[in-house]
């Protein structure tokens, strides 16, 4: 069984300061930590990471780009099954309706609204890679 001070989470957020907030807060919690400023950096470093979770804003240059990035990761070997959680500033009741998870093939674990707590964010990030 490995430690949480080697659980790596791949950080993908367009928002500079909540990656380096976020980050801090994840280190201070443990766990190794990469960042991706977009998602096509996020999507590469999936292969050259190999994280144990990933968090992914759902709007960054575009409105659902996150939802495009948790589509390519699931299409990757390793992003099969790997635990996603994503990130929203907006209600997601609506647009996340069109995007539920299904037995067959989870798109995401979770869905967060920010801003979240940080003792909150541990949580469920220790929830998914136990």
């Amino acid at each position: 069984m490995t430690t949480d001070a080697t659980k790596k989470i791949l950080l993908i957020d367009d928002d500079r300061d909540f990656l380096a907030a976020t980050k801090l807060i994840l280190e201070k919690g443990g766990y190794q930590v990469v960042t991706a400023e977009d998602g096509k950096s996020g999507v590469s470093m999936m292969t050259s990471e190999t994280p144990d979770l990933a968090i992914v804003d759902m709007m960054m240059e575009t409105w659902g780009e996150g939802f495009n990035v948790i589509s390519k990761i699931r299409e990757l070997e390793q992003g099969a099954v790997l635990p996603l959680i994503i990130l929203s500033s907006v209600d997601l009741q609506g647009p996340y309706q069109s995007f539920e998870p299904s037995d067959e093939s989870p798109r995401v674990n979770m869905v967060l609204q920010k801003p979240i707590k940080a003792d909150d964010l541990l949580r469920y990030v220790r929830e998914l890679t136990d």
